[in-house]
């Protein structure tokens, strides 16, 4: 299911230079969740993580798409300035094929167990632990941008694959990484 999508997109940027985020709901779908949204911009996070100012370009992005599934906003007005602000994607060529072969690999890991710690999910909390991460993953913290898109994807299975392990793995590296970040600030600025 997820790597239709994820064809879906490799074929869009083949054909086009540049991208927006209502070309990429359009792809993905309206009626779908922004989870499946979400996990493919984390997975290209990772694999575009050499790339300069990479964060800021997949950032903003995650943080929209978090914020939505936040709020449980489903209809978008796609006139707006900020959904048809388009970015250069010609460089993600090269690296998108390898995110269906990483959606593969990572599908296995991820299945149905621990229905028991599925229960701690709700909509608001795994919301808001989305947004919280997204924000970090945006800002130029070091060692914050790839780990913290591992963590999205590890949240993001969970709640996909209602797999309850991995939730709480996930919501556990949200909380260190939140811990990381104060003791960075503390450590620069006190």
């Amino acid at each position: 299911m997820i790597t239709n999508y994820t064809e879906k997109l490799e074929a869009f940027i083949i054909k086009n230079d540049e991208i927006s985020m209502v070309d990429l709901l359009n792809i993905i779908g309206t009626q779908s969740s922004f989870l499946v949204v979400l996990l493919i911009l984390s997975m290209l996070n990772i694999i575009l993580a050499p790339l300069p100012i990479n964060s800021f370009i997949i950032g903003v992005p995650l943080i929209f798409f978090s914020f939505c599934y936040l709020f449980k906003i489903r209809e978008l007005n796609y006139s707006n300035r900020f959904l048809k602000k388009t970015t250069q994607c010609i460089s993600w060529r090269k690296f998108i094929t390898k995110i269906s072969f990483y959606l593969n690999k990572v599908s296995v890991i991820s299945k149905p167990r621990y229905e028991l710690l599925f229960c701690l999910h709700k909509r608001l909390l795994s919301g808001l632990f989305l947004l919280i991460i997204s924000m970090l993953i945006f800002l130029p913290i070091p060692l914050i941008n790839t780990s913290g898109s591992i963590t999205t994807i590890m949240v993001l299975l969970g709640i996909i694959q209602r797999d309850g392990l991995m939730l709480i793995m996930g919501y556990g590296l949200i909380c260190a990484h939140v811990l990381f970040c104060f003791l960075i600030f503390y450590t620069v600025f006190f």
